[in-house]
Formats: structure tokens, C-alpha cells, sequence
């Protein structure tokens, strides 16, 4: 079967509409009258196009990694591995910001009941997002940036860092022109000299990824 312009669109609306929906009413907004209205178009679309709101909800969080990928992707290209990675860290909170609800529900932390995904391929996706770190931790590691180690264990904390910095700015604990120089930039920086970066390094680093990738 040939896929329209047309059908991407609608798809694309009825997955923009879930979204919101759940970020805005929670998970007993999820029915096929309710996404169909809100994306102004019949039920039936959401049929034709998803087959069911358990593959609707897969889809989205799907979407969410890929554009995920997408972002952090056109982020790449640093000449500096230091610099790249700052850059890539960048772009990962600012999908967050563009997306909020999407990334909400990619992570688990809007509540999506019976519908939460369960299939492997979708909960790998997001570690396979992850790859794009692990590379550029590795170059890190190769060019002599920081000290010799695991890098997929070293971009899970690197992770772990990004994500707790981002659920706590959309969460409105953090405030986000303020929190990048008090909290984000000496976070990025305590990680990467840790890890053995030259500080001067990582700061420069800092000031060309941060300020060029949140601008």
C-alpha cells in the first residue's frame, strides 16, 4: 500500500493530539473519540492508520526517540570532541524543551497506564538513541579528552545526568535561563573533569555547546 503526504500529515496530527491530550488530561483521555476530535478528523482514522490506541501510544513514543535522534544528529560535526559532546547535550535539552509532553511520555513520567509500551523494539529504541553518546564518549576516550573506560557505562551516567537536569526544568523546579550557568554548565563541568578533561578545556567547551546549541 502506497503512503500519502496526506496520510503522514494525519498521522502525524492524531500523534500530536495524543500527546497533548495526555500531557494536558491524563491517561483516561486516551480514546479514539477524544485523539480524533482533538486532531479534527473521524475515528475511524485512528483505526486506519494505528489499528488500535496500544499501537498509536507505541508509535508515539517511537516518534519521540527518532526525532530524539533526528535533533542530536544535526547537533554532530564539532571539530572538538569535548566541544561535540557539550553539543549533543545541548540538543538533548533542547528537544525536551520543544517536545515537553513527547518527552514526558517517551520516559515514562506521564502516566500511560495499560497503554505503556512493552514491545522490545520499543523500549530499545531509546537505548539505541543512546549509541550517538556512546560514540562520542569513545572519541573522547580515543583523542586522550578524558581517561580510558567503558564508554556505553560512561554515557548511561552521562544520561543520568542529562535527564534528571531535564525532568527537573520541565517540571518547574528549575528555571531555565538561570539554571543553565548555576546548574547545567558546573554539572557538565564536575562530570567531564572527573573523568579526566583538562578544566580550562571543558570550559571553553561549555561556552561554544551550550551557548550556540540554547541560543
Amino acid at each position: 500500500m502506497t503512503i500519502t503526504q496526506s496520510d503522514l500529515t494525519m498521522k502525524n496530527r492524531l500523534l500530536d493530539a495524543a500527546a497533548q491530550l495526555l500531557a494536558e488530561q491524563g491517561i483516561s483521555s486516551l480514546t479514539t473519540r477524544k485523539i480524533s476530535a482533538a486532531a479534527g478528523t473521524t475515528t475511524m482514522s485512528v483505526y486506519t492508520r494505528f489499528g488500535s490506541i496500544e499501537n498509536l501510544v507505541n508509535e508515539l513514543v517511537l516518534s519521540g526517540f527518532s526525532l530524539l535522534e533526528a535533533e542530536m544528529t544535526q547537533a554532530e560535526g564539532a571539530d572538538d570532541a569535548l566541544t561535540h559532546m557539550v553539543c549533543l547535550t545541548a540538543a538533548y535539552l533542547q528537544h525536551a524543551r520543544q517536545h515537553p509532553a513527547l518527552y514526558k511520555i517517551m520516559f515514562g513520567t506521564i502516566a500511560l497506564g495499560e497503554f505503556r509500551p512493552v514491545k522490545p523494539e520499543t523500549l530499545n529504541t531509546g537505548k539505541y538513541t543512546l549509541e550517538l553518546i556512546v560514540g562520542a564518549i569513545q572519541r573522547l576516550i580515543d583523542e586522550g579528552s578524558i581517561q580510558p573506560g567503558n564508554a556505553f557505562h560512561l554515557a548511561n551516567e552521562w544520561w543520568v545526568v542529562a535527564h534528571g537536569y531535564v525532568l527537573l526544568e520541565l517540571s518547574g523546579y528549575f528555571e531555565a535561563s538561570s539554571s543553565i550557568p548555576k546548574v547545567l554548565e558546573p554539572l557538565l563541568k564536575r562530570f567531564f573533569v572527573g573523568l579526566g578533561a583538562d578544566a580550562k578545556k571543558v570550559e571553553q567547551a561549555i561556552d561554544q555547546g551550550i551557548k550556540g546549541g540554547l541560543a
